[in-house]
């Protein structure tokens, strides 16, 4: 009982430390540690793994464990973060992306109907989220890049910000440090999470939150007396400038920013089977091509291939600073958490009040999505409670999808529903409207995509 009131009055303090903005590494570290030590005074359990050397002192163990998980994390986990992140830099350094994103909007002047635009909008921003993983530079590229003409077709500029806040939600990427820490929840290669549960989730997702968005932006409008007839040809003026894509990449290089999700098809037990290459070293092989396709267009410039190069190790050691090291500490946090019983005791409240697997997957994707909209990140929410999940799972008997993948799209799908999001704060400047007020018009896709996707994992996992 100490060690679980001990946790609940961590979580609190945990909570509003993330709530003030604090630094979440340090937060999660600081907790986890504290917590640690507190499980060898009370003698509440154990956290020293089997691989880890103990010290022959109790104290001090806290310190290897916070070693070992360094060491474990940044071989594996934290290598393939650092690759992804570093090969998605590099792909916008060589201008891949922008290629990529030129192409992307070509059938935007196909459609005339302002609100059958609203629903091709929003799918041609969730393609664009296959190559620009940042919420906030997806969101404000695609409002600079659609907003002018969709505005001059007489859209409010409320539903194309709602639009194009809500693009990174329900993410249907390969790449991405969520999606390589939920993967390893679930006890899967990153390739069988995504194309065997993320994507077949997602895809109906997206398509219910299009259709929302459609019903939704239209149903304001009216209240608001919006009549797009009488807005056609207005323009789109932003607060600020923003860099638009440039066109001086050559157009295969549009190709390029897939090649992980291409090759790790190609090397897998789908097609080539013999050949056996890990996800890092996949990631690795993408920027190699890449580094070739840079040398044949630059005719040997060492100068323009090293820039690249630099580009794309300097974001590997942002992402060590950033998400790797969130991930670690988020390790350490929930290490200490079960060492104080908190896990068991979620597990046996669970199963004494018959919650099961739905009941605790509700429970976690609420948690979730109300840390996302009060701490506006996606990551302080998600990553402290994946880490819970393969004991809780085991412990449970269920499938660990049910837990994880619910809460991992929960944590992109209700970012825009918080007012202090990034994205939700930048593309509202550029707008020059309230947080609130985009907020109020991404409500209903949101939810109605909470939910919905909730029910699609549950009909995969049976």
């Amino acid at each position: 009982m100490t060690g679980i009131l001990i946790g609940c009055a961590m979580l609190v303090v945990v909570g509003w430390a993330i709530i003030k903005g604090k630094y979440a590494p340090l937060v999660l570290f600081a907790s986890g540690a504290a917590m640690l030590v507190l499980s060898i005074i009370f003698d509440t359990g154990t956290f020293m793994p089997k691989k880890a050397l103990p010290t022959g002192n109790d104290y001090l163990n806290v310190i290897e464990f916070i070693r070992y998980m360094f060491s474990t994390r940044l071989a594996g986990l934290g290598l393939l973060i650092m690759t992804m992140v570093g090969f998605a830099s590099y792909m916008t350094h060589i201008g891949a992306n922008d290629a990529f994103v030129n192409i992307a909007i070509k059938p935007l002047s196909f459609i005339k109907s302002p609100y059958a635009l609203v629903f091709i909008a929003f799918l041609l921003g969730k393609a664009v989220s296959m190559v620009i993983t940042s919420a906030v530079g997806l969101g404000v590229l695609c409002l600079a890049l659609m907003g002018p003409a969709l505005a001059a077709l007489g859209m409010n500029k409320k539903a194309i910000g709602a639009v194009f806040v809500t693009s990174g939600a329900a993410s249907l990427v390969l790449l991405g440090g969520s999606t390589a820490a939920a993967s390893k929840a679930c006890e899967l290669s990153v390739l069988d999470y995504v194309f065997m549960y993320k994507i077949p989730a997602g895809l109906p997702t997206v398509l219910v939150m299009g259709i929302a968005h459609v019903f939704w932006q239209k149903w304001l409008d009216a209240r608001e007396g919006w009549k797009p007839s009488e807005h056609l040809g207005e323009t789109l003026t932003f607060a600020e400038d923003v860099k638009r894509p440039s066109t001086a990449a050559p157009k295969f290089y549009a190709i390029l920013p897939f090649l992980p999700m291409i090759l790790v098809v190609v090397f897998s037990r789908y097609c080539i089977d013999w050949i056996k290459l890990d996800i890092s070293a996949l990631m690795i092989l993408s920027i190699v091509i890449g580094m070739i396709c840079e040398t044949l267009r630059w005719k040997f410039d060492s100068k323009k291939i090293g820039d690249g190069l630099k580009a794309c190790l300097q974001a590997m050691g942002k992402a060590l600073s950033g998400v790797v090291a969130l991930v670690i500490a988020a390790g350490v946090f929930a290490e200490g958490f079960k060492a104080l019983g908190m896990l068991d005791a979620i597990v046996g409240l669970a199963s004494s009040v018959g919650a099961g697997a739905i009941g605790m997957s509700v429970l976690f994707v609420v948690i979730t999505t109300l840390v996302t909209i009060i701490a506006g990140s996606n990551g302080a929410s998600f990553y402290p409670l994946v880490e819970m999940v393969p004991k809780i799972a085991r412990d449970m008997g269920v499938n660990p999808v049910t837990l994880v993948l619910p809460m991992h799209q929960a944590s992109t799908i209700a970012r825009p529903l918080s007012p202090v999001a990034g994205v939700v704060v930048a593309i509202a400047a550029m707008l020059n409207m309230s947080p609130i007020e985009l907020v109020k018009r991404a409500s209903v896709p949101c939810i109605a995509g909470l939910i919905f996707h909730h029910i699609f994992v549950f009909w995969l996992a049976v």
